[in-house]
C-alpha cells in the first residue's frame, strides 16, 4: 500500500538554489625588468637563477590552478539519476533541481525530496523510519519509509544503504479519533503538519472522515476537495466537526461556523501560549465534543487557564452593536 503525506496548511486567521561558483583560480603575473648591462658573471648567474625560479613558480601556479579547477568540477558536478519504478512507487529525478519526485502506484505525487535529504530518520521511541525534506518555514514533505521505498531509493542512487540518523526536530503524534499518525515540526504546533497514511485502513478512515464533512455540512463545504482539506486539518488537531458545525483553530485563534444558522458563528484571537491548552482540551474531552461549538464552553476554558482573548465581531454584529452569542 502506498504511503501518503497530506497537506501542511492551517486555518487562516485574518527551488532551485543558486550556487556561487567556487575554486576559480586568478593568477596575476608581475614581471621584473633589469635595466642596464650586467657587470659580472655573478650578477648574470643570479639573474638566470631568478628567471628560472620565476618560470618554475609560474608552472607551479598553473598546475595548482588546474588541480583546483578539476577539484571544483568534481565538487560541483550534479548527480544524474534515472527514473526508477518498483511495484508501488515511481521515483522521478529532477537532476537540475537536485530532488526526487516520488509517486505511488495510483499516480499520486507523495512529495519532492532533495538529494541531500534522502536519508533515513529513525524515531527512537517507535523505531519508525521517515523520509523528510524541508523546504522552509511550515513547508516540508514527509513519508514513512518502508522497506520497498528504501530499497528503491538505494537502487536509484546506486548505494548499498542510505545514511541513517535519529529523528530530531519533529514529533510523531496520533489523532485520537481515527488513530492516524501525523508528523509536526517542533515549534510549528498549531501551524500545520503532515498526515501519514500508512495502510489501507488509514486511507479508509481518512476517506470516511472527509465524507462526514462533505455530507454533514452542505452549507459550509461545497466540494470533495474542501472536505479532504477539513479531514486533514482535523487529524492534525486544527479542526473538529460537531453536531451542527465546525470548530477550527490555529496557533493564534479559533472559530466556529454553524451549518444552519450563521448567527451561531463566533471567532476569537488569543496568544500563542493559549494554543496548547485549547489543543489539549479538544483532544482530551471528546465525549463532550458537542459542547465545543458553544462559545460559553471556551469562555470557561479561557477563564480557568487565565488566558486573555479578543472576540472578533462580524460586520453584522458591529452594525447592531452587540454579539450574537
Amino acid at each position: 500500500m502506498g504511503v501518503n503525506g497530506i497537506g501542511a496548511g492551517y486555518p487562516a486567521w485574518r527551488d532551485n538554489a543558486d550556487f556561487a561558483s567556487a575554486g576559480k583560480a586568478h593568477r596575476n603575473g608581475s614581471g621584473t625588468g633589469f635595466a642596464g648591462r650586467m657587470a659580472d658573471a655573478d650578477v648574470a648567474g643570479s639573474s638566470s637563477s631568478e628567471r628560472n625560479s620565476v618560470r618554475m613558480a609560474g608552472q607551479t601556479s598553473v598546475l595548482d590552478a588546474y588541480r583546483a579547477s578539476a577539484a571544483s568540477g568534481v565538487r560541483n558536478a550534479k548527480p544524474a539519476y534515472d527514473t526508477y519504478e518498483s511495484e508501488n512507487y515511481r521515483i522521478v529525478p529532477d537532476n537540475e533541481a537536485g530532488c526526487f519526485d516520488i509517486y505511488n502506484k495510483q499516480g499520486e505525487r507523495l512529495g519532492a525530496f532533495d538529494y541531500s535529504d534522502t536519508k533515513i530518520r529513525q524515531d527512537s521511541q517507535t523505531g519508525k523510519q521517515f523520509l523528510i525534506s524541508e523546504h522552509g518555514t511550515m513547508s516540508y514533505d514527509a513519508l514513512v519509509l518502508g522497506g520497498e521505498l528504501r530499497d528503491a531509493l538505494q537502487n536509484v542512487m546506486g548505494v548499498e544503504t542510505l545514511e541513517t540518523e535519529e529523528l530530531s526536530g519533529f514529533t510523531l503524534n496520533t489523532h485520537p479519533g481515527t488513530g492516524i499518525q501525523y508528523l509536526v515540526r517542533d515549534g510549528e504546533e498549531g501551524r500545520g503538519g503532515k498526515v501519514l497514511l500508512q495502510s489501507g485502513a488509514d486511507r479508509e478512515r481518512y476517506e470516511a472522515l472527509a465524507e462526514t464533512y462533505f455530507n454533514k455540512y452542505p452549507n459550509l463545504i461545497h466540494d470533495k476537495n474542501a472536505a479532504y482539506i477539513w479531514a486533514d486539518l482535523e487529524i492534525k488537531g486544527l479542526a473538529q466537526h460537531t453536531k451542527d458545525g465546525i470548530v477550527s483553530m490555529g496557533f493564534n485563534g479559533m472559530s466556529y461556523n454553524d451549518n444552519a444558522d450563521y448567527k451561531n458563528n463566533w471567532s476569537v484571537l488569543f496568544s500563542e501560549n493559549t494554543y496548547k491548552a485549547v489543543f489539549d482540551r479538544l483532544q482530551n474531552n471528546r465525549s463532550s465534543i458537542e459542547e465545543m461549538q458553544k462559545f460559553a464552553t471556551w469562555q470557561d476554558v479561557f477563564n480557568n487557564i487565565g488566558s486573555r482573548y479578543d472576540r472578533i465581531w462580524s460586520d453584522e454584529e458591529e452594525k447592531q452593536g452587540y454579539l450574537n452569542n
